[in-house]
């Protein structure tokens, strides 16, 4: 982790920013019919639509959703730093000379790394006592040891003396088997070469150790790159299926952003056979066809349902939001992982300083209304320990896990934005969970419009005991009787509906068909209601006049539709009709006038309908008739969260 939060501020504000990033741009158009009289709808959540970079696709849903779920997840910074105990960056801010730093592993002496205590099986059940349902450990760091016996001729690993261990092999074995998922953590940066600071030999940046500019930094360079490729291939190749693959620094001379040092890692599917870096045949990989694979297209082509973080510079599965502030403003969207460490530096430091319990519940609790998942680093000692005041906390944290953590796992942030500093919520199919923090003051609590779901149950998560509400005509529901002395951290109550939370898209599964389909490649009907942003149906041709429809089954009375279009900042003009008998067709939506480009198209209408069928009536030169998701809905919705 750089000791420095400034440069990783940019990237907490770029998760704040995932909205527009991750969904692409929506429109609503004005709903057709008008209910003066009833309660507010409840809202939609956004659409997550994943996106190419670099040759490489963002997972789906369907793959990331077991991080989404997870809500929490322990950090491990642990390596030859914890000799020395003034943390990860130790190297760096002393400065120590790589030759001086290596005496930390090999000298015998009070500041010696020598893990006689390592016990990676006390690691896992410490992250099951916590609640964590993954854990991730630094491979390597910026100081460039690896934890592993990296086959290298340049490296520094634990398979030399006097350690002569494989830890990686030992931790990912103790969490697997203690059914938690598998995480690496991985630095491409090494503070051993001076090359990385003078990648062309032609400029050397500002460094501590005062190294130099030298013509000769460019081979040191392209050799350091070859012991990345190397390692990242043995990582995803010795050690079975890895969950997370978390990268930390991709950019180059501690210059810039993670994607201006992509010329130099080529982080995509391919690299540039012409790239100033090669890298050695022995230590790269290709694919099929003999092109020579990017980092992420190594990591893909052994682990397909790995996900990974943006820091190497392809913008990855999921946004990074570092360091310890609570998480304030609206719903993120997308997915978006909080790590902060409960100690003073994320690697060990002998200064024992521990996050209380307080605060890191305050972090927490903000991530998980904002539907952020959090992950919490601790740093064991040189022998392979955890404190106890850090393992103490963890514990504590668990705690409440254990008594309210159905209102955290597997629920989604909303369905309505927080209040900073006062409460905000979760849910999970027909039951909401409200969550009263400090700054909230009193003991009942009343709801936003819960739309047309009705009340069933009102009660006290950690006991479960049953609470007193009242129901208003306006869709709101005020709880008394809340306990706000013993989780005063915390305190949160459940509220179960007489229906889902969220209203359910109809369309999933249902019989699709279309006038043409790009069968060739896979983009049929089918794929626009599989529930899935990453598949799509599109037409055979660019031409227009091409339709979609969707059999609902039955006749249905419906309250509107939300298309995802193939393409962001595209103009797609359409039609939306429907029909009771497949043969007489009323038009719901004109929008062949549109000028919108936004990706997400809302439209709210009542009307009753057994077909709905979407015609593509205009279009930009280049793009074709393709749609990623029809959703229908029965229940009246909203697209506004509100708080």
């Amino acid at each position: 982790m750089p000791e420095s939060t400034s440069r990783r501020s940019v990237l907490a504000a770029m998760a704040a920013m995932t909205v527009a990033t991750a969904v692409g741009s929506v429109a609503v158009a004005a709903p057709a019919y008008a209910a003066p009289d009833a309660p507010p709808p409840l809202p939609l959540p956004a659409l997550r639509i994943p996106r190419t970079d670099m040759g490489i696709e963002q997972q789906p849903d369907s793959t990331i959703q077991w991080l989404q779920d997870a809500k929490l997840g322990m950090f491990i910074h642990w390596g030859v730093y914890a000799g020395p105990a003034k943390g990860e960056w130790w190297m760096h801010s002393a400065p120590v000379t790589p030759a001086a730093y290596r005496k930390y592993v090999t000298d015998a002496t009070d500041e010696q790394f020598t893990a006689d205590a390592y016990d990676p099986e006390a690691w896992a059940r410490l992250a099951k006592d916590f609640g964590a349902r993954y854990v991730t450990l630094t491979t390597r760091h910026h100081d460039g040891f690896a934890l592993w016996p990296l086959n290298h001729p340049n490296s520094w690993n634990s398979g030399q003396a006097p350690l002569d261990r494989d830890f990686v092999r030992d931790y990912v074995a103790a969490v697997r088997a203690a059914g938690l998922k598998v995480g690496l953590y991985y630095s491409p940066i090494d503070w051993r070469y001076p090359g990385y600071y003078d990648v062309r030999g032609t400029h050397c940046a500002p460094n501590p150790w005062n190294y130099t500019t030298d013509p000769a930094h460019k081979e040191n360079a392209r050799v350091m790159k070859t012991e990345v490729y190397q390692s990242v291939k043995e990582l995803v190749t010795r050690y079975g299926p890895i969950d997370d693959l978390w990268w930390d620094g991709g950019w180059v001379a501690e210059q810039g952003s993670d994607a201006d040092g992509a010329f130099f890692w080529e982080p995509g599917r391919y690299r540039d056979p012409a790239n100033e870096w090669p890298v050695d045949d022995v230590y790269g990989e290709t694919d099929g066809d003999g092109r020579p694979l990017g980092l992420m297209g190594m990591v893909r082509k052994h682990q397909p349902g790995i996900v990974a973080t943006s820091r190497s510079g392809w913008t990855g599965d999921y946004a990074s939001d570092e360091g310890p502030s609570v998480p304030s403003g609206a719903i993120r969207t997308g997915l978006v992982e909080k790590v902060f460490s409960v100690g003073s530096t994320w690697g060990y430091n002998s200064d024992g300083a521990v996050m209380s319990y307080g605060t890191a519940m305050d972090i927490l609790v903000n991530c998980w209304v904002r539907n952020m998942t959090a992950m919490v680093n601790v740093g064991p000692d040189r022998h392979g320990t955890v404190s106890d005041a850090q393992a103490g906390l963890l514990r504590r944290i668990g705690t409440f896990m254990a008594s309210c953590g159905r209102s955290v796992y597997g629920t989604r942030g909303g369905p309505w934005n927080p209040v900073d500093g006062k409460y905000g919520f979760t849910y999970k199919d027909d039951t909401l969970y409200v969550h009263l923090l400090p700054g909230y003051s009193g003991t009942s609590f009343t709801t936003p419009s819960l739309g047309d779901a009705r009340i069933v149950r009102a009660f006290n998560v950690r006991t479960g005991a049953a609470l007193a509400y009242s129901a208003g005509g306006d869709g709101r529901v005020t709880i008394t009787g809340i306990d706000r002395t013993t989780q005063p951290e915390d305190s949160v109550v459940g509220v179960t509906l007489d229906r889902s939370v969220q209203p359910t898209d109809i369309a999933v599964g249902r019989t699709t068909t279309a006038d043409s389909e790009e069968s060739s490649k896979g983009n049929t009907a089918a794929r626009a209601v599989d529930g899935s942003t990453a598949t799509r149906w599109c037409a055979n041709d660019g031409g227009t006049g091409h339709w979609l429809k969707v059999d609902l089954g039955s006749p249905r009375s419906l309250t509107g539709t939300r298309i995802a279009w193939e393409l962001d900042g595209t103009n797609y003009r359409y039609t939306i009709e429907g029909s009771l008998d497949n043969r007489t067709w009323s038009t719901l939506v004109d929008s062949t006038a549109t000028t919108s480009t936004r990706q997400v198209q809302v439209a709210l209408f009542r009307t009753r309908a057994r077909y709905v069928r979407v015609t593509v009536t205009g279009l930009p030169s280049g793009a074709w008739a393709s749609i990623r998701n029809l959703e229908v809905y029965d229940r009246p919705f909203s697209t506004e969260l509100g708080s």
